[in-house]
């Protein structure tokens, strides 16, 4: 039973730990393959304004042609843009989905990088030249010998000038198309746009040369914040450093979400913690069993060092079937683990040299702990009451048994009632109003030139269909992000106050069904042009004497409010703030298109709307979606929470039960005796069972204590980063409390009955 009990629950331990290793060994590596990653500094702006601060990583393009001529330590420098999901083409072959950034002509020493064809002096140099990588240039050309060739790049054509090498996967930036940041004249923009990296000289001081420049970007930031009354204080950041500590808001990819780091840490240890203490107690429990054994070993000459190195050798034996068993469940549980963490994490990776390193020494301490119990306390025991099966010195109610217990439940009711909270709070997010009706829309993005410039009859086209109640289009995506701008009262001499920006067509706010406090929709007239709508947290920014017919400046000519509507949330789910929002009538800016139907879709009625879009451009690829998925999609974050704890909560769970249940088999039998003794004294099977289940009972519920406060105390924390969120009920609790009950019961509840129904015959016969 030993091995069959000890085996699969240290085999799930130390798999969690290697794949813990190998998750936090890929967080750990980003950036780090860029030759230059320790002298490599990005700018960050922590803008303050109206008390609230946000860190951006993004700078003005002043920066870069201003900064390096005062700091003669940056050896290069460049910007990077962040361009768009867009579609190539060649020879009228159209490639999709290709991911476009822009970057300055230095961009590959910065980040020592080299191309596998062309030169890295002068790539990026000029207008509409493009570096690709070696995968978009083998799909697109069937070859990486392809500079000088022309490609369509959203509609431009754009010159190859280089190819590279795919860069890995764990950069905190990555592209199929870099354009030369000529092109798009980043020199007209007067905001904030640009990530900004310098090259410092391997011989400087670098916290030196970043005060220097955070100092030369401060005094570069102050008019672009005066106007916002907005202080602006600059920072540098270690390009080997970013993934995981940036400061910034926003990246150009998803920075490291620390809490999920910790969160994998923590359930992996706990995992582990409980299969280290079940294996411990169980082995040191079969030892007590072995005392007859080891006298008659100790009577027939074995020595002490004897005894010491058969246990060491048994123990030793189990971990490392453990270990290989572990192996194999991790390669097993790979792919759905890669999936789970959004990571593309290889089988290979699953056993790095330090990962494997790791699980041995875990293994060493095991074997040392576990073995040291029979072999040093054991082996001294008297020989003659051991030769008899009984020591004075081995105590018949373990005290390592009651840790055991309680720490094992301990473990597992405190990630039970932590999924019971975690799935509640996202089941009552989901529940709140969005403030608007994203049911039934249906989204479509990769416009091209020939679909603006038709924008008014698709429109006119897809609402002759029957199945279609409203359409819209659309600059700003639902849901996708806002721009920012800075508005003020028309007329106020003071600051602008920062507001997000959404540009939309008429028809975009009823397709949407926005709710309107006061005032209407955008129509198509003149008048129009120059109107606006505010959410209710910018119109309370503005003041109390803000409303429906008052004029509002965010350009030189003042805007008129047609209508306030209800906050929605536009950017993140109802777990976070809704910010401030101005909606303004932009008709010549055409990104989206939204179709709002009766009832849900048939493909048959998909395809009918692909036909009106592709009557306007035959060989366009149209890129559809649910806008229900968009919103879906923003809790990500704490679904893939719900699956961790829920996998944590898993293996404790199998752990404590497997391991609870042979303790109960070994309690059983130890107490035979005292078992057939109540029964003939008088004792009900029923009075029995209660017994045995007495103990077990009393030691989960101390657990379920300890971990209730443990639970609250951390998912109250948790809970603080929701400004909607749920409060910590009693039931909660009851709920977890009631299954670990139900866990012990099922454990104990079988050998309890088949003890308290056994003959008492059997067990006094010997005596």
């Amino acid at each position: 039973m030993l091995v069959f009990v000890n085996l699969p629950g240290l085999a799930i331990g130390l798999s969690t730990v290697l794949l813990l290793s190998v998750y936090l060994k890929h967080e750990l590596s980003y950036d780090q393959h860029f030759q230059t990653k320790n002298n490599v500094l990005r700018l960050y702006n922590s803008v303050t304004e109206d008390g609230n601060v946000t860190n951006l990583g993004i700078a003005s393009r002043s920066s870069y042609t201003e900064i390096p001529l005062s700091v003669p330590e940056i050896k290069s420098a460049t910007q990077i843009y962040r361009g768009w999901e867009t579609t190539a083409e060649y020879e009228k072959q159209k490639f999709p989905n290709f991911q476009l950034l822009f970057a300055d002509k230095d961009f590959f020493d910065v980040f020592g990088l080299e191309l596998i064809q062309g030169n890295t002096s002068n790539a990026l140099v000029g207008e509409n030249n493009v570096v690709i990588t070696r995968s978009t240039a083998l799909k697109v050309f069937n070859t990486v010998d392809c500079v000088g060739e022309v490609l369509n790049v959203s509609e431009e054509s754009a010159t190859v000038t280089g190819v590279i090498n795919d860069l890995p996967n764990n950069t905190h930036f990555n592209f199929d198309l870099l354009m030369s940041m000529q092109t798009v004249h980043p020199e007209n923009w007067g905001g904030l746009e640009l990530y900004t990296y310098f090259r410092i000289d391997e011989n400087a001081d670098l916290a030196a040369v970043g005060e220097k420049i955070a100092a030369a970007n401060n005094e570069l930031m102050k008019p672009w914040g005066e106007p916002f009354n907005a202080t602006v204080e600059t920072g540098t950041e270690l390009l080997a450093d970013l993934h995981l500590h940036t400061v910034a808001d926003f990246d150009l990819s998803p920075k490291a979400n620390l809490t999920h780091v910790f969160i994998i840490a923590g359930i992996a240890f706990l995992v582990l913690l409980i299969a280290m203490v079940n294996y411990i107690n169980l082995y040191v429990l079969h030892g007590e069993k072995r005392i007859a054994e080891i006298a008659s070993r100790k009577s027939l000459g074995a020595t002490q060092s004897t005894l010491s190195r058969l246990f060491f050798t048994e123990t030793s034996v189990i971990s490392l079937l453990s270990f290989v068993l572990a192996l194999g469940l991790t390669a097993l549980v790979q792919p759905a683990f890669a999936r789970l963490m959004k990571s593309q994490i290889e089988l290979s990776d699953m056993f790095s040299f330090s990962g494997i390193l790791l699980v041995l020494a875990i293994l060493t301490v095991l074997i040392l702990i576990s073995g040291a119990y029979p072999s040093y306390y054991l082996s001294k025991l008297n020989l003659v009451d051991a030769l008899k099966g009984k020591s004075s010195k081995v105590k018949r109610k373990s005290t390592l048994s009651r840790i055991a217990v309680i720490s094992q439940f301990s473990i597992s009711v405190f990630l039970i009632s932590a999924l019971v909270i975690v799935f509640a709070q996202v089941n009552y997010l989901k529940e709140v109003p969005l403030g608007f009706n994203p049911e039934n829309v249906i989204g479509i993005t990769n416009l091209n030139n020939e679909v603006r410039r038709s924008a008014s009859a698709i429109t006119d086209e897809l609402r002759q269909l029957a199945f279609v109640e409203d359409v819209a289009f659309s600059d700003h995506g639902m849901g996708q992000g806002a721009s920012g701008q800075g508005i003020r009262k028309y007329g106020d001499p003071g600051n602008f106050n920062s507001v997000n920006e959404y540009r939309v067509h008429p028809g975009f706010a009823k397709t949407m069904q926005l709710e309107l406090v006061d005032g209407r929709y955008f129509t198509n007239s003149e008048a129009d042009k120059n109107a606006v709508i505010l959410n209710e947290a910018a119109a309370k920014m503005l003041g109390p004497d803000v409303k429906v017919g008052s004029l509002v400046q965010m350009f030189k000519a003042p805007l008129t409010v047609i209508a306030i509507a209800k906050d929605f949330y536009y950017i993140d789910h109802p777990g976070a703030s809704i910010e401030p929002l101005v909606i303004i009538n932009k008709a010549n800016n055409v990104n989206n298109l939204y179709v709002r139907t009766k009832v849900g879709t048939t493909s048959a009625q998909l395809a009918q709307i692909d036909e009106v879009i592709k009557s306007c451009s035959p060989e366009l690829i149209v890129s559809k979606f649910r806008l229900t998925a968009v919103y879906a999609n923003k809790y990500t974050n704490e679904e893939r929470m719900i699956k961790l704890v829920t996998t944590g909560a898993g293996l404790a769970i199998i752990i404590s039960f497997i391991g609870l249940m042979a303790l109960s088999v070994m309690n059983v039998n130890r107490r035979k005796k005292e078992i057939g003794i109540r029964k003939v004294i008088g004792s009900t099977e029923s009075q029995v069972v209660r017994e045995l289940l007495k103990e077990t009972f009393v030691l989960v519920l101390i657990a379920i204590a300890i971990a209730f406060v443990g639970s609250y105390f951390t998912m109250q924390q948790w809970l603080q980063h929701f400004i909607n969120r749920v409060s910590i009920s009693p039931v909660y609790f009851l709920l977890s409390a009631a299954f670990a009950l139900f866990i012990a019961f099922m454990a104990v509840g079988w050998q309890s009955w088949r003890a308290a129904t056994r003959n008492p015959v059997e067990a006094l016969r010997y005596e």
